[in-house]
């Protein structure tokens, strides 16, 4: 943990460090997903599942990974679909002995169901992509075929029994679209029923929030509901200035070398994912710092961008580090949340 306290030290002091050292590591162990999520894509606006990249294995996976946990005590495994890479359950198997803090698996949960066990060993919070209770909606928006949801929703219940054994916390996490914004709400009373925590960002069109959702009273009004189950304890992910942000889609002060993005054959973002320049390859340079160089000579020093980006990395560091108090906060909304969780257990016995 003295590495997560050492980073936030540099990036409470400077907003430009030369030497990188990020909060977290996102890896996106493949591009590859079944799905196709209109909301999906990078910050291009290309769709992860029409990208192409080599995948690593075994082996070289576990020494880029290793590479990364030099450098940062916190993980974030997605894509594209993770269960998708033909070695998931090695890494699975094996992720544990690198000694992250924290791991955090998104999914879409369609494939995880073989693989249940050794994930929530594996993983510190288990992420399941959910952006509608409807079935006919969701079949059609997965593009996979009917029934998809309902195999969903199976193993999201099977998983909860399972993380709760092993320490892992089960999320909930939605993208709001001008179609979903009445669902979300349903998605959300799914979550707050089972206990689990609900994460919600907007639709991004490329780095932009989606037009139809800017001014728009029914998005202002779920975060809006969102902001007061925060307040009362409730398990909604992000401070509640990131909720304001959210709910305002305002401008705000991105602070991307908080993290290190990294494409699937190791190449490293500079100075991050969504504007696509590459600093060079993990494995050929196994030096964060020297890749920043490579990164600041080539591209110049990080830029002061428009309003953008309005992603839960990007401005959740941002309210970290623009707004201190506002983690007091949230420590206290969290105990808040444990003792009237413990109330409702009480009750119930």
């Amino acid at each position: 943990m003295w590495r997560s306290v050492r980073n936030l030290v540099t990036h409470a002091l400077t907003r430009d460090p030369e030497r990188w050292r990020p909060l977290l590591a996102v890896y996106y162990l493949t591009y590859a997903c079944d799905f196709r999520c209109p909301y999906c894509s990078d910050g291009a606006q290309n769709p992860y599942y029409a990208l192409r990249a080599k995948l690593l294995r075994g082996e070289e996976l576990l020494e880029l990974l290793a590479i990364l946990r030099r450098a940062t005590d916190f993980l974030i495994l997605t894509g594209g679909e993770p269960t998708k890479h033909p070695d998931f359950a090695y890494l699975m198997e094996h992720l544990p002995g690198l000694g992250f803090e924290g791991v955090v698996l998104t999914t879409n949960g369609y494939e995880l169901a073989p693989h249940l066990e050794v994930t929530v060993r594996a993983v510190r919070h288990l992420v399941f992509s959910l952006d509608t209770l409807d079935a006919r909606k969701a079949d059609a928006c997965y593009g996979v075929g009917a029934g998809a949801l309902e195999r969903i929703l199976a193993t999201l219940e099977r998983a909860l029994p399972l993380a709760r054994r092993s320490s892992c916390e089960v999320v909930i996490s939605a993208v709001a679209t001008p179609e979903n914004l009445d669902d979300l709400h349903g998605v959300y009373d799914f979550a707050r029923a089972r206990g689990l925590r609900f994460a919600l960002c907007p639709q991004l069109v490329g780095v932009k929030p989606h037009a139809e959702l800017v001014e728009n009273p029914r998005y202002r009004a779920l975060y809006d509901r969102l902001i007061a189950e925060k307040r009362a304890g409730r398990k909604v992910q992000g401070s509640i200035p990131y909720l304001e942000h959210m709910r305002d889609l305002r401008k705000f002060r991105c602070r991307p070398s908080t993290m290190v993005a990294v494409t699937p054959t190791g190449d490293l973002f500079y100075p991050c994912l969504e504007l696509g320049q590459i600093a060079g390859n993990l494995l050929r340079t196994p030096d964060l710092d020297a890749l920043r160089a490579a990164g600041r000579a080539q591209f110049g020093p990080e830029p002061s961008c428009d309003n953008r980006c309005h992603s839960a990395c990007a401005l959740g560091f941002a309210m970290m580090l623009e707004s201190p108090l506002s983690q007091l906060e949230e420590l206290l909304l969290e105990a808040k949340g444990r003792l009237l969780g413990r109330q409702r257990v009480s009750r119930g016995r």
